[in-house]
């Protein structure tokens, strides 16, 4: 079966990051109204006369979620987003296809920084806030797309 990205899928945060010996506890962000993602490579564009043809070399990855979310003051999950934002931590972040906890459920996991949030105000409650998460230079956890055994 292939990796499901949409409505049911569920996007996850945990306040532990992906090290030897540690026990990751994920909480659902359930107010997730759309996710998005970039990966991409940086490419270098060969020009010469050997051919009629540009020809094109591939580097590193960018990677990149992009999470609309519904915003609610006394939600835990946003307040725990938004707090990671302000101090610059990192949080483990599952985009999965489906409950965590179930085998066969497949997902991108990784160590992430929030880049961008906005600043909600008092009487914003409910409006849509969206925020970025990146790959860690801090974290030595690659993001690695993976099925639950």
């Amino acid at each position: 079966m292939a990796f499901k990205h949409g409505l049911r899928n569920k996007f996850y945060i945990g306040s532990v990051t992906h090290m030897v010996g540690t026990t990751i506890t994920w909480t659902e962000v359930t107010l997730v109204e759309s996710i998005g993602n970039e990966d991409t490579r940086d490419e270098a564009e060969i020009v010469n006369r050997r051919g009629d043809m540009k020809l094109y070399g591939v580097g590193k990855r960018a990677f990149s979620y992009t999470v609309t979310l519904t915003y609610d003051p006394a939600d835990t999950a946003t307040t725990t987003l938004l707090a990671a934002y302000r101090a610059g931590t990192m949080l483990s972040i599952a985009d999965m296809d489906g409950p965590i906890a179930t085998t066969g459920t497949k997902g991108m996991f990784f160590d992430a920084i929030i880049t961008s949030a906005p600043k909600p105000e008092d009487l914003s409650a409910y409006d849509s806030i969206e925020l970025t998460f990146k790959p860690s230079a801090e974290s030595t956890f690659v993001p690695v797309f993976t099925t639950i055994p």
